[in-house]
């Protein structure tokens, strides 16, 4: 799937899954093959249990130059994870994306471009908090959607 296409579906994902916070939905993969051009054969169905997880918190902050927020803190167990959706203008942009711990103030992340990003850290037990900064030459507007997701 393209970046373009990837940007055009998440947000419709994203509302999708806050539409049906809190329950499970099964989906059904089904496996094809081509015998002849033109033809497709079903040869497996396999089903999917998702769990669907609300957004736990959203904000849409314009961030000048070399200005970030932190968002939470989120009180992690063991096997959670925080995924953070970011869409941000104009998409020439760039920004960090990171996990920063509440009590020794460390953390990690990544850069991103491309106007939308979805990250999901696995920090581990603990405080945490969800950064997002922009490190470009110019302010940005955007929206950021913060997730915690349960294994």
């Amino acid at each position: 799937m393209t970046r373009k296409a990837l940007t055009l579906i998440l947000p419709a994902l994203l509302l999708v899954v806050a539409l049906m916070a809190g329950t499970t939905m099964a989906m059904q993969v089904t496996k094809i093959k081509p015998d002849t051009p033109g033809v497709t054969i079903i040869k497996e169905v396999t089903t999917l249990k998702l769990k669907v997880i609300p957004p736990t918190h959203r904000i849409d902050p314009t961030l000048p130059p070399n200005t970030g927020v932190l968002i939470g803190p989120y009180t992690l167990s063991s096997g959670q994870q925080i995924a953070v959706y970011v869409s941000w203008s104009p998409s020439s942009a760039n920004l960090l994306i990171s996990v920063i711990n509440a009590n020794t103030w460390s953390g990690y992340g990544t850069i991103v471009s491309g106007g939308s990003a979805f990250v999901i850290f696995t920090p581990g037990a603990g405080s945490w908090y969800a950064l997002v900064y922009n490190v470009s030459p110019y302010t940005v507007t955007a929206t950021i959607y913060v997730f915690i997701i349960t294994g």
